[in-house]
């Protein structure tokens, strides 16, 4: 499957977007076996924005078409993109509301091992949240490498579509 990856070789500490007026999203860290992403939520809680990854009705406003999930330490999720026959899929690793959330991930149309994912939910002080995402647990091989790449390009969208989501009530 050929993906665009124009981010891929970014440098750590580089923003990943430079538009004016939007949330940090950085990334602070590539090594071969994984990344770590620095993203701003300023408009959602810690608590709201851990809802928003596991809650079916919220994950699928800016994630998934399709989801099922058991949201608790070694429930499963299912994540789906029908129209491209796309399947993440993965256990629940650390569950603990607006702190941290850890799950693993494999995607059935990858070849790579199972990785690891890793979110840390950070309060600032004007009550938003500043979120570390960590993604390891990569191997060191070429075809892991072209996968990480594709993971942040897809990481980077995907946090976008999350840090535009609505104001907390």
């Amino acid at each position: 499957m050929q993906r665009n990856t124009p981010n891929a070789n970014l440098r750590p500490g580089r923003f990943l977007d430079m538009a004016i007026g939007r949330p940090k999203l950085e990334l602070v860290e590539t090594a071969r076996d994984r990344i770590t992403i620095v993203a701003d939520f300023p408009h959602l809680s810690p608590a709201l924005l851990f809802d928003y990854w596991t809650s079916i009705d919220l994950l699928k406003k800016w994630w998934p078409p399709a989801a099922e999930l058991q949201p608790e330490v070694g429930g499963t999720y299912h994540f789906s993109w029908p129209k491209q026959d796309w399947h993440l899929r993965g256990k629940f690793t650390m569950f603990d509301r607006g702190k941290t959330l850890g799950f693993t991930w494999k995607w059935d149309h990858e070849s790579i091992d199972v990785t690891r994912v890793t979110l840390h939910f950070n309060s600032i002080p004007n009550g938003g949240t500043k979120l570390t995402l960590l993604h390891e647990g990569y191997s060191k091989n070429s075809e892991a490498k072209k996968t990480r790449d594709e993971h942040i390009e897809s990481w980077t969208f995907f946090l976008r579509k999350l840090q535009e989501q609505g104001q907390e009530p």
